[in-house]
């Protein structure tokens, strides 16, 4: 058997595991002895095991390996001839820094569309970070299933715990803000930091840690046009709706100038009334006005003009002639107030000053 002198791996960083083993077509593997070079890049360990069980991890650096720094696999291996007998042992390279753009994808379910009562498939994709935060837990773990350990196998691996929780989430948020499976888009961000907390809970068990996981897209699946139909519906739907909400938002914007606009109509009732015809009758509303002194303001003005009004009528009419006058007045104040000039607290008001006046 060959005997290896330097022991290295400089391979993809998306190989989060690489077992040594030998480049040659010799099927079995190469022997480590002391003395060996052994080295160790950033963000790596290397852990050595024998039988299956893990005996010596090192750390970062250009070891040579000897009973110091491999004490438990000297004492297990039982080295002879001054400590440079040959031995096996199976090394692992453990990628401690993060692994980056490891994708995943659903297959398509099926999602109730509220409105219109058809099930609309959907899918989602997207992406994750990880790093190995445990060497030790991680390949007590996994040892044994595969010599190199990537980003795709743990895809794999975790394939239904990616499916199952993205699935079960999307559902659980879209029916919390009811929402139709052509609006999911609006919840990736929800849907991706809620499942990032589970799928961690799960890797935490394997030594693993996840610092990414995104969603990119949790598109509909257009096969066939029954589907096709709804979307154009519903995109037509909300098309409207859109139009709908800027009109309201024009209107609220110019809700002051809405309300000028309504007084405006209002005086132009009032003036139908006012002067009572073309020949300038002060008995029409107009007169009213001017005489309960309401021009402006009217609140303010009203009972002292309604005063001087009873003493001029005391003085120039007699008993019934001021009844008469009374009652027209109060004719003309329900005029007032059916054109929203007066309120109902203001006539009230005056209508009891009036009646107390009939004699």
């Amino acid at each position: 058997m060959a005997i290896l002198d330097v022991l290295k791996y400089e391979g993809s960083n998306d190989v989060l595991v690489w077992k040594w083993r030998s480049e040659s077509n010799d099927s079995r593997e190469n022997e480590l002895r002391m003395g060996s070079q052994l080295i160790v890049n950033e963000s790596q360990e290397t852990c050595f095991y024998k039988g299956g069980q893990l005996l010596d991890v090192l750390g970062p650096g250009t070891h040579t390996l000897s009973t110091k720094n491999l004490p438990v696999l000297s004492k297990l291996v039982g080295l002879v001839y001054g400590g440079n007998s040959p031995f096996t042992a199976e090394v692992y390279f453990v990628n401690k820094a993060v692994s980056m753009d490891a994708k995943f994808g659903l297959m398509p379910f099926n999602m109730m569309e509220p409105t219109f009562k058809v099930p609309i498939p959907v899918s989602c994709r997207g992406s994750f970070a990880l790093v190995v935060e445990d060497s030790k837990l991680f390949l007590t773990k996994m040892i044994g299933t595969v010599k190199d350990f990537n980003t795709n196998t743990l895809s794999e691996l975790f394939r239904g715990v990616i499916s199952e929780n993205v699935k079960s989430t999307i559902s659980k948020i879209s029916k919390e803000q009811d929402l139709s499976p052509l609006e999911l888009e609006s919840i990736v961000f929800e849907v991706a930091g809620a499942v990032k907390s589970i799928i961690n809970s799960h890797l935490q068990e394997f030594g693993l840690a996840l610092k990414l996981f995104n969603i990119e897209s949790i598109p509909v699946i257009e096969d066939n046009q029954r589907v096709k139909d709804v979307v154009s519906k519903f995109q037509e739907i909300m098309a409207q709706d859109v139009d709908e909400r800027m009109r309201l938002k024009r209107r609220a914007e110019n809700l002051d100038v809405y309300k000028v606009e309504r007084s405006f109509d209002t005086t132009e009732k009032a003036a139908e009334n006012i002067g009572g015809g073309q020949g300038g009758d002060t008995g029409g509303i107009l007169g009213t006005m001017v005489g309960l002194g309401m021009v402006n303001p009217i609140a303010e003005q009203m009972g002292n003009m309604m005063a001087k009004n009873a003493a001029d009528t005391n003085q120039d009419t007699s008993s019934s002639n001021e009844n008469e006058d009374i009652i027209k007045l109060l004719k003309q104040l329900g005029e007032l107030k059916e054109v929203g000039i007066l309120t109902e607290e203001e006539f009230a008001e005056k209508k009891k000053e009036l009646l107390n006046k009939l004699k």
